[in-house]
This record gives C-alpha cells, sequence and structure tokens, in this order.
C-alpha cells in the first residue's frame, strides 16, 4: 500500500487506465467542504442554543461534540447497567434510554434548522463544479443526511439536453393524490445510480412506501416542509444511531436503505471515498467494502484532507491498511491462486479535486 497523496486527476487516471467501474463515496466531509455549517462543532453550538438538556451538554463537551459517538456510548451504558443489575439512584431523574432518545431527536432537528433554507445559499458555481466532479463516476452513495445532491439535481439546463449524472429511483405518476415521489427499484433509469445509505432529511416513510419530497411540485421549500413535519412528531428516514450493528438494524427495517445497502455491498472495480474518516460507528460500510461480493472490489481511493501526517489523517491510513489486511485474510484459496481478490489501496489530496470550487 502506497500512502503518497496523488492529485485526485492521477488517481482518477489511474482508474480509468486500469479499467472497471468507478463508484463514489461520500461522507461528511463532502457536506462541510460546501457548507462548513454542518460541522459537529457548528452542530454542537446549535443544540445546545435550543435547550440541550445541561447533562446531554456535559457529555457532548467531554466527546469532542461527536452525536454520534455519546449516542454509542449511552447505547453501551444501557446494555452495561442491564447486564450488571445496576439501578438508577434515586437522587436522579436521568435515564440513559431517555436521554438516547432525546440526543437523536436533538440530532435531527440540528441538523435541519442549521441547513440552507433554499439552494440559492450555495453559488450556483459551487453546484456546476460538483456536477462536473459526480460525472466521473459510475454510481453513487453516501451517507449524508442533507440536500446537497438533492439541489445539484435541480441545477441542471434542460433546455440545453443537460442532465443529472445519476438516477436515485424516485418517480412520481402524473395523477397521483401525493405530491411527493416515491422510491421504487424497477423505475430506475439505465443512467449511474445515487443511494442515500444512511437515509436523508427528505426522504421519509409513509403507507409502508419510501417518498421523497421534492420542490416543483408544491413550490413549498423541502427544509420548511421537514421543520413543519418535526413539529407533528414526524421524522424523515435517516439512520442516527450511534452504534455501527444498531445502524445495521436500522437499515435492515427499511426497504429502502435495506436495498441500498445490498447494492453497495455489490459494487466492484474501483471506490473513491471522499470526506469520512473510516470511523468504527460506520463499521458496517468498512465490512461491506471488505467483502465486496465474490472480492471484486479490487481498488480503494481514500481522499486525504489536509496534512497527511496529522494524527486523524495518520489514523485514517492506519485503518485503510487494516481493510487491506481484514481483506487479505478473506481472499478464498482459489482466487488467492489466481492472483485475485486483493484489495489496493491508494490516496489523494481531497482538495485537488475541486468539488466545489
Amino acid at each position: 500500500m502506497n500512502s503518497t497523496l496523488l492529485d485526485f486527476s492521477e488517481a482518477l487516471k489511474q482508474a480509468v487506465n486500469i479499467g472497471g467501474k468507478k463508484q463514489l463515496f461520500l461522507g461528511n466531509g463532502f457536506s462541510i467542504a460546501c457548507y462548513p455549517g454542518f460541522e459537529y462543532g457548528t452542530l454542537y453550538e446549535q443544540a445546545k442554543n435550543s435547550g440541550l438538556s445541561k447533562h446531554l451538554d456535559e457529555l457532548l463537551k467531554r466527546y469532542g461534540n461527536n452525536f454520534e459517538d455519546v449516542l454509542k456510548y449511552l447505547d453501551e451504558g444501557m446494555f452495561l447497567a442491564e447486564h450488571y443489575y445496576l439501578k438508577k439512584s434515586k437522587k436522579t431523574n436521568r435515564d440513559m434510554a431517555q436521554d438516547y432518545k432525546e440526543l437523536k431527536e436533538a440530532l435531527i432537528t440540528t441538523i435541519s434548522d442549521n441547513h440552507p433554507d433554499y439552494p440559492s445559499r450555495i453559488s450556483k458555481n459551487k453546484f456546476e463544479s460538483c456536477i462536473k466532479f459526480l460525472r466521473n463516476f459510475d454510481a453513487a452513495f453516501t451517507v449524508n443526511y442533507d440536500l446537497l445532491l438533492y439541489w445539484a439535481s435541480l441545477h441542471i439546463d434542460e433546455s440545453k439536453g443537460e442532465e443529472f449524472p445519476f438516477s436515485d429511483g424516485f418517480g412520481r405518476e402524473d395523477d397521483a393524490a401525493n405530491p411527493d415521489c416515491s422510491f421504487s427499484y424497477s423505475s430506475m433509469s439505465s443512467k449511474p445510480y445515487l443511494f442515500f445509505l444512511h437515509g436523508a432529511l427528505h426522504l421519509y416513510t409513509k403507507d409502508g412506501h419510501v417518498w421523497k419530497r421534492v420542490w416543483n411540485t408544491t413550490g413549498i421549500p423541502i427544509i420548511k416542509c421537514v421543520r413543519e413535519a418535526f413539529s407533528k412528531k414526524s421524522y424523515p428516514l435517516v439512520v442516527t444511531e450511534g452504534k455501527s450493528l444498531d445502524k445495521l438494524k436500522k437499515i435492515e427495517s427499511s426497504s429502502y436503505l435495506s436495498q441500498a445497502y445490498r447494492k453497495f455491498k455489490n459494487i466492484q472495480g474501483h471506490l473513491f471515498i471522499f470526506g469520512h474518516s473510516l470511523s468504527e460507528q460506520d463499521n458496517h460500510i468498512l465490512n461491506a467494502i471488505i467483502c465486496s461480493e465474490k472480492f471484486k472490489l479490487t481498488h480503494l481511493w481514500i481522499g486525504i484532507h489536509g496534512d497527511s501526517n496529522s494524527a486523524h489523517n495518520k489514523n485514517i491510513i492506519a485503518k485503510a491498511s487494516f481493510l487491506r489486511m481484514k481483506r487479505e485474510e478473506l481472499i478464498p484459496k482459489k482466487l488467492k491462486s489466481k492472483g485475485e481478490g486483493e484489495l489496493n489501496i491508494g490516496f489523494f489530496d481531497s482538495a485537488s479535486a475541486h468539488i466545489w470550487d
């Protein structure tokens, strides 16, 4: 494994020369690069100003303002309390299960409250750069909840014959009573596909179907619709669990999310990762990479932001090495004898991709 940072264009050129499909996986860094308001620290300040309880505030401070970390620790705490028959003190009314629920709701609400209200808050040039970047890939997956990719799809000049590079499988019948679009895998076009692995703010479940809120049929900003739904205790389809195993359970409970995850597990060729730190909270994602269908995912390209020698980036590089080692352990002897199944890993400077500029 070569940890030398390549320019994105060079990494892409190598992938093209090797051959095979090129898939894209987006983490929170993709959204932060466009709109810094999506950073965990900013979300924390917003949640605090919205009336987050003092003891939850103390937990977030303790664990670096990372909602997912605190959710994971609360979940572990509930298990340990039950495992060791621990009793809640009569001196406190704090309850970990209630705090877990409150923090999940706070995360969803805060992301919504902190989200730009209109696409116009993002410059047209940024969306054009993003679309240009997306056209390099044969499929895209994201774990982000925000509307940036949906908004990017609105910045297509259809009068010039332009099309958004991906199909998300959501469509609407002209005579449908619901103004929103419903998901149908069979309706996905021949275009490259886009899946929201952890759901998104504009997705929701109703009557057993997954729906996508859309702008052009109602004229009402999607974020406004989401906030109105919150006030009625109706939440979007998003995976906010702290532990990977719990995330996977939530994924498996949804027809759309489980379909998206199965599609991700079947990727092959090249996977470009942008804005994700390979954290253990997403071990289900990492396991899908390691155990891709018949080990046909052969090349992993990981974007590194900033100094590659920083502690954070060294940790990402070490995790990538671990993924490669785990794949090596799992490759069947039959494939090994043919020199197949190995996971090759390369790194690129994420800033050189110029996604938003």
